[in-house]
C-alpha cells in the first residue's frame, strides 16, 4: 500500500458514499459539512500593532531609513533592528515604503503618493 495522506474531509466523504445507514449518513454529512466551512480571515494582535507602528514611523522617518534608523526614532515599542523589520516588512505591504537593496545594505524608501 502507497504512503498517501487523506484528509478529514477525504475520508468522510468516502465513508458517505460506502455506507447504507441513512442516520448515520446524515450525522457524517454534518461532520463533513462542519469540516470543509471555510474560515474567516482573521488578523493577528501582532499585525494590527505592526501596522500602526508602519503609520507612526512613515510619520517620523525621512525619505529613506534603515533598522537601525527606526529603532532610533525612539517609539517605546520599536527596541530592536529585528521589531523594526518586521514593521517595515508591514509599512512595505500597506504602500508606505519600498524596500531598496544595494548589496549586502538593505534600505526602505518612503513611497511619495502621486
Amino acid at each position: 500500500m502507497a504512503n498517501t495522506t487523506i484528509t478529514r474531509a477525504q475520508a468522510l466523504q468516502f465513508a458517505i458514499d460506502n455506507i447504507d445507514n441513512d442516520e448515520v449518513k446524515n450525522v457524517l454529512g454534518k461532520m463533513l459539512a462542519q469540516v470543509t466551512k471555510p474560515r474567516k480571515a482573521a488578523v493577528s494582535k501582532a499585525r494590527k500593532v505592526n501596522e500602526i507602528l508602519a503609520f507612526k514611523v512613515t510619520e517620523l522617518a525621512g525619505a529613506e531609513v534603515t533598522t537601525k534608523d527606526v529603532v532610533a526614532l525612539g517609539i517605546p515599542e520599536v527596541t530592536t533592528t529585528q521589531k523594526a523589520a518586521a514593521v517595515l516588512r508591514v509599512a512595505c505591504e500597506l504602500g508606505y515604503f519600498e524596500k531598496v537593496t544595494e548589496g549586502k545594505k538593505v534600505a526602505y524608501k518612503k513611497v511619495v503618493a502621486e
